[in-house]
């Protein structure tokens, strides 16, 4: 489990983490950073921005990480609106291969991106059933943070 703070729209950047004691488990160390297009933090945190800025980003060079990378940004901003939709972000391989995860975005009182707190996973645990189950953690994690900082 890991929390990401945006770096303006250059990225999100670790400053918390949680880890797993499995013996097979993805690894964040704190202070990394990743792309918004290519990520499940970025995803949410994407989702929750101004138009304007998502067509900042999107107007960009939207580098290829992988095949499930989304590289158009058409499909990036349809993948937005399904984000919003739903609360939270997957990503499945977008960015690591072999690495998925489930993110929500934490907001301020105005529903300003303020963070994303992401569940990661090696693509051998990813349950395609569980998704729901673990969407609601993230969905539910990012609420509780959100109440704890409007006070």
């Amino acid at each position: 489990i890991h929390l990401s703070v945006p770096d303006a729209l250059d990225g999100m950047v670790v400053v918390d983490r949680v880890d797993c004691d499995h013996p097979v488990r993805t690894f964040h160390t704190i202070g990394d950073t990743t792309p918004l297009h290519a990520t499940a933090a970025g995803h949410a945190v994407l989702a929750h921005l101004p138009a304007s800025e998502v067509d900042e980003v999107a107007a960009g060079t939207l580098e290829g990480y992988g095949e499930e990378t989304i590289t158009d940004p058409e499909k990036l901003r349809t993948e937005l609106d399904r984000v919003r939709r739903r609360g939270y972000a997957v990503n499945h391989n977008q960015y690591l291969q072999g690495v998925c995860a489930i993110a929500a975005p934490v907001l301020d009182g105005e529903g300003i991106p303020l963070a994303a707190v992401a569940v990661s996973l090696p693509d051998s645990r990813f349950e395609p059933d569980r998704l729901d189950e673990l969407g609601k953690l993230v969905t539910d994690t990012a609420a509780e943070i959100t109440a704890r900082h409007l006070g």
